[in-house]
Order: structure tokens, then C-alpha cells, then sequence
């Protein structure tokens, strides 16, 4: 953790983590070191410094999920202190400190279990791993609570049986280390996905840009085509898009690509593929869309643009070329079928733009120019 630390410091959750990792190890370092003897002041600093770091490295999950810094962790933790002084002061027996840390340390388990169940959209080994880690840690801290619960003081950690140094100290670490190692690759596996986003969409608009959509393009023909289903293509080009930018500065002609593509979106059906093919320039791959439906999705789309308001720019239009690939056609390419949306978006524009053209594809054609 310390090693991805330097490495992006910016990290809020990595700072946590390093944080905990030093407080966890400083903690159990002072209990160590006290040998079990009942000094007071060694036993409120290293477990309240144990604590700490077990709130420390939920902290660093909440941030890893993009989530406020909450406060049922620290809660628990100021509980413990004010609990744990006052057995102290008491004198109450060592097993119910016991009790008591395991309490505590049972409550903070939950609340990882809970947030990387619930902020983690598709489980994955990591997370698989990470969860594993929460659930042995939590089984050996409920072996712990019950045998202090029922005064079985072989478990005492001043004691030297199998069963104690197992509970006490080899299961924690080695949950521990389980656990930090599935958080390090919950944090390797967000890494390679902002990359692999990174390569295929486009920056400004959050859209798939344009490799990433001819590969989607040529996928959906060779599926298309394979499982003799119906595919259309819709290319769009922002109207007078230049005089935008000439008029109102780029930055306003920026926020008006953005605001397209979340039109645009979500016009779209669940199932639709939307990029950037460049400039002002939009493509959208409609899979199993019949010709005869192609004139709803045209008006649909030109009507909400349209029809959206832009505060910086006014009024703006899109013009779009459909395509169609009909469902008992036996070859075709990608690149055939996006130069009839081409073609047709030309046409639109012919026709006085903030309008729609389509087409259908014809096999003898695409072949041609495959």
C-alpha cells in the first residue's frame, strides 16, 4: 500500500490505507510489547491506536467507492475508548476487554462487508477476495466473543494454548493480509478499466469514440449477418457547428457536443451503441431495427435536440444519414453501410438540415465497396 501511496498520492483512499496499515501495525506492536502485564496507559494506546486503523481502512473503502467520509466508524471507535477506559478503571476482569474489542471489531467488519458489497456494481476475485478476508476475520472475532461470553479462559491472550495463539494472533494476520492484498487488487482492477475506458471513449462526451465504435460496427455486422437479424446505423453532424464556435467560443462549443451526446443518449434505446466519430460528428449503431421503424427514430432524434435547450449556444440542430442493413442480406461490411449513412447525411443536409434522410442498403452496392 505504502508503495502505491507514492506512487499516486492524490489517492485519497490510499492515504487512508497507509494510514490504517501504520496505526494497525503501531497498535498491535504496543499490545505485543505490553506482554499481557495490566498497565493501563500501554492498553488504552494500542488498542485505541488498533482501532484507529481498522477506522482508517473503512475510511479508505468509502473513498475507493467515491463515497463521503461517513461517521458510524468513528462512533463505534469513540464508544470503544470511553467503554474500555472505564473497565479499566473499574479493574473489570481482562475478559471482558476481550468482549469488548471483539464487539467493536465485529461492528467495523460489517460495516466493510457492507460497503464492498453494495458499492461494488460486478463482483469480481478481487472484491471475492476481499469479502472472504471480512468473513474469516469476523468468524474468528465471533470465536473470540463467545468464548470470553462463557468464560472459557484458555483463550486469554496471556495464555500460550494452540487455540489462543490461532484466535489471537495467526488468523488476524492472516485476514489482514488477505484483506489488504484483494484491497490492492480492487484498486489494480480500477486501473486497467480506466485505462481500457480511456482507450475507448472519447474524453469530452463520455461517448465510445471512433475505433472503439467502427469495432463495435463491424461486431454488430458480422453478428447481423450471421444470425439474419435487421441493422441500421444513424450518422449525425451538428448543424452549423463552426458558426457555434465562431460565435459563442470554443468552451461553448465543447459544452454543446456534451450536452448532444446526453441527448442523444438518452433517445436512445438501452441496447444502442452512441459515439463520437469525430468533430462534430455522432455516430449510433441501432442493432435489430427494421427499415419501417427508422423513420420514428429519425424524427425522434432530430426532434430532441431540437427541442433541448442550450443556454450558451440557443437554438441548435442536428441533421442524420440513416442506414439500414435488411435482415436476408448475406454480405456487407462496416464500412459499406456507414457510406450510405454518409451519403444520406449529405442528402439531409441538402435538404435544409434539422432534418433526417435514410436509405436501405442494397447488397450489390455494399459489395462493391467492401
Amino acid at each position: 500500500m505504502t508503495g502505491i501511496f507514492f506512487a499516486t498520492p492524490s489517492e485519497k483512499c490510499t492515504r487512508y490505507w497507509v494510514l490504517s496499515g501504520f496505526s494497525i501495525g503501531t497498535g498491535i506492536l504496543i499490545t505485543v510489547l505490553n506482554g499481557g502485564a495490566p498497565r493501563p496507559a500501554l492498553l488504552i494506546i494500542g488498542n485505541s491506536i488498533l482501532i484507529l486503523g481498522v477506522v482508517l481502512q473503512w475510511s479508505g473503502i468509502r473513498a475507493f467507492y467515491k463515497k463521503p467520509l461517513g461517521y458510524a466508524g468513528w462512533i463505534i471507535a469513540a464508544i470503544f475508548f470511553v467503554v474500555y477506559c472505564a473497565l479499566l478503571l473499574q479493574e473489570a476482569p481482562a475478559r471482558h476487554r476481550v468482549i469488548l474489542l471483539s464487539a467493536v471489531m465485529l461492528s467495523l467488519l460489517i460495516l466493510y462487508f457492507h460497503e464492498i458489497w453494495t458499492s461494488q456494481k460486478r463482483h469480481t476475485f478481487a472484491s471475492m477476495l476481499s469479502l472472504g478476508a471480512v468473513v474469516l476475520l469476523g468468524i474468528d472475532y465471533v470465536f473470540r466473543f463467545s468464548i470470553m461470553a462463557f468464560k472459557y479462559a484458555v483463550s486469554l491472550p496471556t495464555t500460550n494454548s494452540l487455540l489462543s495463539i490461532t484466535l489471537t494472533y495467526l488468523i488476524p494476520t492472516a485476514g489482514t493480509m488477505l484483506l489488504s492484498f484483494g484491497l490492492l487488487l480492487l484498486y489494480f482492477e480500477r486501473i486497467v478499466a480506466d485505462k481500457h475506458h480511456l482507450a475507448t471513449h472519447d474524453d469530452l462526451t463520455g461517448l465510445f469514440n471512433r475505433r472503439a465504435i467502427v469495432a463495435a460496427g463491424e461486431r454488430e455486422v458480422s453478428v447481423a449477418l450471421r444470425m439474419k437479424r435487421p441493422l441500421a446505423v444513424a450518422f449525425v453532424d451538428i448543424d452549423f457547428f463552426k458558426q457555434i464556435n465562431d460565435k459563442h467560443g470554443h468552451h461553448t462549443g465543447d459544452r454543446v457536443l456534451v450536452e448532444v451526446a446526453q441527448v442523444l443518449t438518452r433517445t436512445c434505446r438501452g441496447i444502442d451503441l452512441a459515439g463520437r466519430y469525430g468533430g462534430e460528428e455522432f455516430c449510433i449503431i441501432l442493432p435489430g431495427m427494421e427499415q419501417d421503424d427508422l423513420p420514428v427514430v429519425g424524427e425522434r432524434l432530430v426532434s430532441a435536440v431540437c427541442h433541448h435547450n442550450f443556454p450558451d449556444a440557443g437554438s441548435v440542430t442536428i441533421s442524420i444519414g440513416l442506414a439500414t442493413l435488411a435482415a436476408d442480406e448475406r454480405e456487407c461490411s462496416w464500412a459499406g453501410l456507414i457510406r450510405k449513412a454518409d451519403a444520406e447525411l449529405y442528402k439531409a443536409k441538402a435538404a435544409g438540415r434539422n432534418c433526417y434522410s435514410m436509405a436501405a442498403v442494397n447488397r450489390q452496392d455494399l459489395a462493391a465497396t467492401a
